[in-house]
């Protein structure tokens, strides 16, 4: 048996969540273990969107307390991006392909003025097919791989400890590994995205969660002047000499992370119909990622129910955007500061109780 030391903090997961808690835990004094696997997880599969505007209030129905969660997420990235050494790359182009769309671009338009966050309308850069463009300085991305990689040297340059191996068993402040080590904490933190749907048996909360499979390609391409475009549900990301596109969402195929033919097709002709100099250029990579969805669209975040252990999942397409919140929230609530109550409903893992 390991034994952490105690007081101690075991985070299961070393996604953006993962790593931004642990960063946050530490700085709060506390001494924290991170358990990784190993594989690829949500977060390294994603495009890196830190786009509150665009994935949340352009959702007229979409809770202004959630929208102002994710805004003040934002902001939290750039003194973490600055700490850890992770650009930030901005802004962000909106396209309008349909009248349809242009009309729900002014709407959103009109919401983050009234949120004070500047969206303004721009001339249709050439090369587009688009019938209207918004610019968005505020909209922001990350590159994923090399995020994840700044944020693990400053999780072990703060003191964290690293635990390779394979989560297999949960139970009231104790984890157990595919190895057969079994550890010990006052607290566990499932941060693992999809992957702690597999202690549902253990942590009842956790069957609300349901995989949500998204896809990307990088394409040879020439980066283009604007370092992210976004049209309906497809984003192009100026990246690494190249352009990731992205993204597929698909709730019912089965939970593997193989990629899928007619779905990336279908992605890459969207793409080129916005961008026709995309035609005959190469792909250079595929991949895929498993998003950890519930059925109100909205985080686990908080206690489980089972002693010890506490949720930070079920961040849909956002990870990367919540994170640095996440971690805030999380870290006042096991230090038992005060929070807002009404957050607290909103993410409470006990809502999905049955």
């Amino acid at each position: 048996m390991t034994l952490l030391r105690d007081p101690s903090i075991l985070i299961v997961g070393a996604g953006p969540v993962g790593l931004c808690a642990g960063i946050a835990l530490l700085k709060d004094g506390h001494r924290v273990a991170l358990v990784d696997s190993g594989a690829h997880g949500a977060g390294w599969a994603s495009g890196g969107m830190l786009a509150p505007l665009y994935e949340m209030a352009a959702d007229p129905a979409c809770p202004d307390l959630y929208v102002q969660f994710a805004l003040n997420s934002a902001e939290h990235w750039q003194g973490l991006a600055r700490t850890c050494g992770v650009d930030l790359h901005a802004p962000s182009l909106f396209l309008a392909r349909t009248q349809e769309e242009a009309e729900a671009l002014l709407g959103l338009q009109q919401r983050a003025n009234g949120l004070g966050l500047d969206v303004a309308t721009i001339p249709v850069p050439a090369g587009l097919t688009a019938q209207a463009a918004f610019q968005a300085p505020s909209e922001r991305s990350l590159d994923p791989r090399a995020a994840l990689k700044s944020l693990m040297n400053q999780f072990r340059e703060l003191g964290g400890d690293l635990l390779i191996g394979q989560a297999e068993a949960i139970g009231p402040h104790r984890l157990g590994l595919l190895d057969g080590r079994i550890l010990e904490a006052e607290t566990i933190i499932l941060a693992n995205g999809f992957g702690a749907s597999s202690f549902g048996q253990s942590v009842p909360t956790l069957k609300a969660l349901r995989p949500v499979k998204g896809q990307m390609v990088r394409v040879a391409h020439p980066e283009l002047e604007c370092p992210i475009m976004r049209a309906g549900r497809i984003y192009m990301l100026s990246r690494g000499g190249g352009l990731v596109i992205g993204a597929t969402s698909d709730p019912h195929t089965a939970p593997v992370t193989s990629v899928d033919v007619d779905p990336v097709l279908a992605l890459l002709a969207e793409a080129k119909a916005l961008l026709p100099s995309l035609a005959m250029k190469s792909v250079v990579e595929a991949w895929a990622g498993l998003r950890p969805d519930t059925p109100d669209h909205l985080p686990l975040v908080g206690a489980s129910g089972v002693a010890g252990i506490y949720l930070a999942t079920g961040t849909y397409r956002n990870g990367w955007l919540l994170a640095p919140a996440i971690g805030a929230y999380l870290c006042q609530l096991i230090s038992g500061k005060t929070l807002d109550q009404a957050l607290m409903n909103l993410f409470a893992p006990e809502r999905f109780s049955s």
